[in-house]
């Protein structure tokens, strides 16, 4: 008699002994040393630390943009060597949309050149979209006609639109106001609720990591190291830590590393 093979106990995210690497002009600059980390199917990860400490280089790579000097990335066990659709990006700068295209159209574009859908399809879909983010009335504007908030939407729908199970967010409300990013924050975790996919979350804010995240993996100062991970949750239960608690807790570790950190 056969036995039942064992189910595939890997995460669906895995980042092993990770070591990250740049170049400037003089010198070769090691971000990250050494990391590991992982994200299970549905979490919101939030990758949280001092400016500096490697978080978006390793989103980056992550994305398959940037090849490890060390260690590997495995994505449902398959190893991350290069961008793919199954990862989606939104990146903190409000340029990331085609100057040309108006808002549905850089959905549309995205959607057809992935080729999930086709055109007449990719149009309804991108309307509905624009829907779930507030932005029906601006389908026909330009990015240079939107404001930062409204820019930031277009491109979280055009995200999600692409259907990838993991979503990657690189500071993407750094640059708002803080009305705009609070309800910012209230759209993504709407938009999430409605359409789990796992997302991965830089930030170097305290605040936005307990307000977002299931998991937050702190890091400290550069080179970037895991520091300390934690699992916050809403209200006191037997598991888990009140975010006062994780507030707290990490606050005493960016003390003990003399991080000069803005909270």
């Amino acid at each position: 008699m056969c036995e039942a093979s064992a189910p595939d106990a890997r995460p669906f995210l895995e980042v092993s002994n990770l070591t990250l690497q740049y170049k400037t002009a003089r010198y070769l600059v090691t971000a990250t040393s050494n990391i590991g980390f992982h994200a299970d199917s549905f979490d919101r990860l939030i990758l949280l630390g001092p400016s500096g400490c490697g978080k978006s280089t390793i989103l980056k790579a992550v994305g398959g943009y940037i090849k490890p000097a060390g260690g590997e990335i495995r994505l449902q066990g398959k190893l991350v060597t290069k961008p793919g659709a199954d990862r989606g990006m939104v990146f903190q700068e409000f340029d990331q949309l085609l100057p040309w295209k108006t808002a549905l159209e850089n959905i549309v574009f995205a959607v057809t050149s992935a080729g999930r859908l086709p055109r007449r399809q990719a149009v309804a879909e991108a309307r509905e979209w624009l829907h779930k983010v507030n932005l029906t009335a601006f389908e026909n504007s330009y990015p240079h006609e939107l404001s930062g908030g409204m820019k930031q939407r277009v491109a979280i729908a055009r995200c999600l639109a692409l259907r990838s199970p993991v979503i990657l967010m690189d500071e993407p409300f750094a640059s708002l106001d803080a009305f705009s990013r609070s309800a910012m924050q209230e759209e993504l975790l709407s938009l999430w609720e409605e359409n789990r996919r796992t997302l991965i979350f830089v930030t170097h804010s305290i605040e936005e990591a307990l307000i977002l995240g299931t998991r937050i993996i702190l890091f400290s100062s550069h080179p970037g190291q895991v520091r300390a991970e934690f699992t916050p949750v809403r209200r006191d239960t037997a598991q888990g830590l009140r975010g006062k608690e994780v507030r707290e807790r990490i606050e005493h570790l960016l003390f003990q590393d003399r991080v000069d950190y803005a909270i």
